[in-house]
């Protein structure tokens, strides 16, 4: 299937896609993608998700859409980024934590201590804190990360 982007974009919920699908479109997406376009990376993120929780290792798509999405800056999708990474063994060592602050460290963060109703909170919390004193990281080095890891795809 040659993945028609456009279409893609007005009825992804409706258009299924198989693992080549989903890489396509997320390749596709690296180099098109558009402020609107949010929803549709979630949809990706979480059918990849899905599938990583059935099987071994970490594949390229689900490293390109968590990145994807992270780069959309929004906090609330800290939650999405999450379940990816707990997907599995494998999707827990091999997604870069950097990728959990879409909103930055402290908005992301504030975000999760907010989300006191939230089921995965407090392990959220203590991984995103034990990472951080771990990493050392700040804004700046999160930025650098991700810009490393588009390039990565980019090539």
């Amino acid at each position: 299937m040659s993945i028609d982007l456009d279409q893609l974009r007005t009825d992804f919920t409706n258009t299924p896609l198989d693992e080549a699908d989903r890489e396509e479109a997320l390749h596709l997406l690296l180099r098109e993608r558009r402020e609107g376009d949010a929803d549709l990376l979630r949809h990706l993120l979480a059918e990849e998700t899905a599938s990583h929780q059935e099987g071994w290792g970490v594949r390229e798509a689900l490293v390109l859409a968590a990145l994807l999405l992270a780069e959309c800056g929004r906090e609330d999708d800290v939650w999405t980024l999450w379940e990816a990474k707990n997907a599995s063994f494998d999707t827990m060592a091999g997604l870069d934590g950097f990728l959990l602050f879409p909103a930055g460290i402290a908005g992301t963060t504030a975000h999760v201590i907010a989300g006191e109703q939230h089921p995965e909170r407090n392990e959220l919390m203590t991984y995103m804190s034990e990472y951080l004193e771990y990493e050392k990281l700040t804004d700046e080095d999160i930025r650098e990360n991700v810009a490393g890891l588009r390039s990565h795809f980019w090539s």
